[in-house]
C-alpha cells in the first residue's frame, strides 16, 4: 500500500487548522498508544472500529487529517472515511510526523 503522507509545509497548516478548529485531527490508533500520548486536540476513534462499519459522527464535508503511529493505519482509515463518502479526508502520517511539524503533545 502507498502512504500518501502530508508534507512538511501542509503539515504546519495541518496543526494550525487543528488548533484553530477548523480542522479534526483523527487519532485511529489503539486505546494503548492514546494513552501513552497523542496530538493536542485531537479525537480518538480507533482503526478497528472504521474497519467494523463504524463511522465518526463528523460532517461529510468535514476537514480531517489522520494520523496514528507511522501513517500506514492512518492510509488505511483515510481510505475508508473517502470510500464513506467524506470528501476532505488526508492522511497527517504518524505522531512522530506531528512532533516533526512542531505539533504539541498531551497525555
Amino acid at each position: 500500500m502507498d502512504i500518501d503522507k502530508l508534507s512538511q509545509e501542509e503539515a504546519e497548516k495541518c496543526i494550525g487548522a487543528a488548533a484553530s478548529g477548523d480542522l479534526v485531527l483523527l487519532d485511529v490508533r489503539t486505546d494503548d498508544e492514546w494513552g501513552v500520548g497523542r496530538a493536542k486536540g485531537a479525537i480518538h476513534f480507533k482503526l478497528s472500529r472504521l474497519e467494523a462499519g463504524e463511522l465518526p459522527d463528523l460532517p461529510k464535508d468535514a476537514k480531517i487529517c489522520t494520523y496514528c503511529a507511522a501513517g500506514g493505519r492512518a492510509e488505511t482509515a483515510k481510505n475508508i472515511l473517502t470510500a464513506n463518502g467524506f470528501l476532505n479526508v488526508k492522511n497527517f502520517g504518524g505522531l512522530r510526523d506531528w512532533k516533526l511539524a512542531g505539533g504539541e503533545i498531551e497525555k
